[in-house]
C-alpha cells in the first residue's frame, strides 16, 4: 500500500507540475486579454474654470498602432449635462486627437462622465481605450451674493394717454388735406402726360395717309371741281415730301423739286413717280386740263402707294437733307 501510495502520488505531483502545452498558454492569455480593463487616458480641459454658456474645449489624445484608426463616438458623444457644440480631429504622428466643443447652463462643479473610444485595429478587431472622469467648475454670470437669476417679472402694463379731442381733429384735417394734395398731383401729372402725348405730331406717312382719307371723302371730282382735287392731291403730296426726306417743297416749282431729287441718289427710284404726279398736278392748275373722274382717282392712288412704300416705322425721325 505503501509502494502504491507513493506510486499515487507521485503520479499526481507529476500532473500537478506538468507545464502547459502551446493551445493551453494562448487559452489562458485570452482569457486574461478579455478581463483586462480598457486603456485609461486623461483628457486635456481649457480653460480649467468658465461661466454659463461659455465654451469648453475637451480633448482626448488616443494613441494609435500602425493600421489603426478611431471610428467612435464621434459627434454622438454623451458628457451628461454638458451640450456638444462642436466636433472635430486632429491626425498626429501615432496619434488622433478628438476636439469636443462643449457647454454647460448650470453653475456649480459638474462632472465629465468616462468617454469610450473606439479603435479599429489593421487585423479587422475593434479596441477601446477610455478616459478618466473630470469635473470642471461653471461660475455663475452674476456678482456679489445674488448669483441666482432673479424670476421674471410680468409684463409693464402703459396705459395710453387718451389724445385730447382738438388735437385729434387738427390730425385728421391735416391727414385729409394731405391726402387732397396728392390726389391733385397725380391728377395733374396724368393730365400733363395724356396731353404731351395728343400733341405728339403723327409721323408723315400717318398724317399723309389721313389727308388723303379726307380728299377722298370729299368727293371733288364728282362735284366737277377737279382743279381744287388736283390742288390739294399736290399740297399733300409736296408736305409729305418735306417731312419724310426734308426736302423745300411747299414754294418751290415742280423743276425745283424734282432738282432737289435728281441731287441724291437714294430717292432715284421714286422720281418718276413724283414727277408724274406732279406734272399731271401743274396741267390741271395751270393749262386748264381736265382729266376725268377714274383719273383724279388713279392720281391719288398714286400718291397713297408713294407715301405707303416709303413709310417709316410710328415716330421715327424723318431723313433730313442739306439744301
Amino acid at each position: 500500500m505503501r509502494g502504491s501510495g507513493g506510486r499515487l502520488g507521485s503520479r499526481r505531483a507529476d500532473t500537478w507540475v506538468r507545464p502547459y502545452d502551446g493551445a493551453g498558454w494562448a487559452a489562458m492569455l485570452f482569457v486574461l486579454g478579455a478581463c483586462a480593463p480598457a486603456q485609461s487616458i486623461t483628457p486635456r480641459l481649457a480653460p480649467a474654470t468658465i461661466t454659463v454658456g461659455d465654451l469648453l474645449t475637451y480633448t482626448v489624445d488616443v494613441p494609435l498602432a500602425p493600421g489603426e484608426s478611431v471610428v467612435g463616438p464621434g459627434a454622438e458623444a454623451s458628457f451628461g449635462k454638458w451640450e456638444v457644440r462642436d466636433y472635430r480631429t486632429q491626425s498626429g504622428p501615432g496619434k488622433t486627437a478628438l476636439v469636443y466643443t462643449l457647454t454647460a447652463f448650470e453653475t456649480g462643479t459638474l462632472d465629465l462622465p468616462p468617454l469610450t473610444v473606439s479603435i479599429s485595429q489593421a487585423s479587422g478587431k475593434t479596441r477601446t481605450v477610455r478616459t478618466a472622469a473630470a469635473k470642471v467648475t461653471v461660475a455663475s454670470v452674476l456678482q456679489g451674493e445674488d448669483t441666482q437669476p432673479a424670476d421674471i417679472v410680468p409684463p409693464l402694463s402703459l396705459r395710453e394717454k387718451p389724445l385730447d379731442l382738438g388735437l385729434r381733429i387738427v390730425v385728421v384735417v391735416v391727414a385729409l388735406a394731405l391726402l387732397v394734395l396728392l390726389a391733385r398731383f397725380l391728377w395733374l401729372r396724368r393730365r400733363r402726360r395724356r396731353a404731351a402725348e395728343q400733341s405728339r405730331p403723327d409721323p408723315p406717312d400717318v398724317t399723309a395717309l389721313k389727308a388723303l382719307e379726307a380728299l377722298r371723302a370729299a368727293r371733288l371730282p364728282e362735284a366737277g371741281r377737279v382743279k381744287a382735287h388736283y390742288s390739294e392731291l399736290s399740297d399733300i403730296l409736296r408736305a409729305y415730301l418735306a417731312a419724310r426726306w426734308g426736302l423745300r417743297t411747299l414754294e418751290e416749282t415742280t423743276s425745283e423739286v424734282l432738282a432737289q431729287l435728281h441731287g441724291n441718289d437714294r430717292y432715284a427710284e421714286y422720281v418718276p413717280v413724283v414727277e408724274d404726279l406732279l406734272r399731271e398736278a401743274d396741267l390741271v392748275k395751270f393749262a386748264k386740263a381736265r382729266p376725268g373722274v377714274p383719273a383724279c382717282w388713279s392720281a391719288v392712288d398714286g400718291v397713297e402707294r408713294l407715301v405707303r412704300d416709303t413709310a417709316v416705322a410710328l415716330n421715327s425721325q424723318p431723313e433730313t437733307r442739306n439744301p
